[in-house]
């Protein structure tokens, strides 16, 4: 199992130069991951239409990052990437995260546990 969010911008993002460590990312296709000690994070570019919660946060929504967590059951390193891979995207694009309830926020709102 896996934590996965997603970050919605308006902009499409060039990878890896927007993510934390940014060369220490690996590209396998079309996907990057970022390995640390028994877990990963994942980022990857969707093709799909934002919905209507998102909309309501952010009008200009039409790109979107997804974000995965590998395990669910990863230690605070993996909870910690997570979250600045989330926040670093959704402020530097101006854009918004989605955690797992579909709940939008801008970089600064919301809380990871």
């Amino acid at each position: 199992m896996s934590m996965d969010l997603s970050v919605w911008s308006d902009i499409d993002l060039q990878l890896p130069n927007l993510l934390p460590h940014s060369t220490e990312w690996k590209a396998y296709g079309e996907e990057w991951a970022f390995e640390g000690n028994g877990w990963q994070v994942l980022v990857l570019k969707g093709d799909e239409q934002p919905d209507k919660q998102i909309l309501k946060k952010f009008p200009a929504a039409s790109k979107v990052i997804y974000v995965t967590l590998e395990p669910i059951g990863a230690g605070k390193d993996g909870y910690k990437m997570l979250e600045d891979v989330v926040r670093s995207l959704a402020k530097s694009t101006g854009g918004v995260w989605v955690d797992p309830n579909g709940v939008a926020y801008f970089y600064s709102e919301g809380q990871f546990q």
